[in-house]
């Protein structure tokens, strides 16, 4: 009986992982399309000049007036201005969603293949793999905490760049704060520990789908 609940338990939250897999790549080809799409809009009322105290040209430029105002205030738009010689605005805009976007499918990747690692793990339980399935649990709990590190440094990373997701970088750098300062070596290596935490991180991982998976 515990054999086949194991069983059906893994097989659902495999199906579970591809089923999400399939919702967070649909979540994010609409951001995509819509952000696309805005941008357009507010492109177009200021090449059709149109009244700026007007209805039509306040409601066009305000979805998008939040993060035209997030590019404008970052440290690299007045560098990229003078190198390319126009306003970068749309082209920050747009290199941002592409990244914060990416952030989200490398968060909800990690969760995937946390979940998918239970699910095999669950399985290997009900086939009688015990050592297999204990193999992946562990290997699975590990890697859960370093992907939550990792994600957590990511989120930290995109704000620096673009001032995007304030919240969720000032609680992850809470979290990090600890680690970080582990890392700060002193000497040649001051001012790394960001950089020599990732490093180490990404080394942890691979180590444990090596070994445990």
């Amino acid at each position: 009986m515990m054999i086949l609940l194991y069983l059906n338990v893994g097989d659902m939250i495999r199906s579970l992982a591809a089923q999400l897999q399939d919702v967070f790549k649909l979540l994010i080809e609409l951001t995509v399309a819509v952000i696309v799409a805005l941008l357009l809009i507010r492109i177009l009322v200021e090449i059709l000049k149109l009244n700026p105290f007007g209805r039509v040209y306040q409601n066009a430029r305000r979805p998008t007036d939040e993060l035209f105002y997030r590019m404008r205030t970052s440290r690299f738009f007045f560098p990229l201005k003078k190198a390319f010689g126009f306003d970068p605005t749309v082209v920050m805009v747009l290199v941002a969603v592409a990244i914060t976007l990416w952030v989200f499918y490398y968060v909800s990747n990690n969760l995937l293949i946390v979940i998918d690692g239970l699910g095999r793990s669950l399985n290997s339980f009900g086939d009688g793999y015990f050592f297999t399935g204990a193999s992946l649990l562990i290997g699975t709990i590990l890697l859960a905490l370093i992907l939550f590190l990792m994600s957590l440094m990511t989120i930290v990373f995109v704000n620096w760049i673009f001032g995007l997701l304030q919240r969720g970088a000032y609680w992850s750098m809470e979290r990090l704060a600890p680690l970080l300062r582990i890392f700060e070596f002193g000497g040649i290596f001051t001012g790394w520990s960001f950089l020599i935490l990732w490093i180490a991180l990404n080394f942890s991982q691979l180590a444990v789908m090596a070994i445990f998976f």
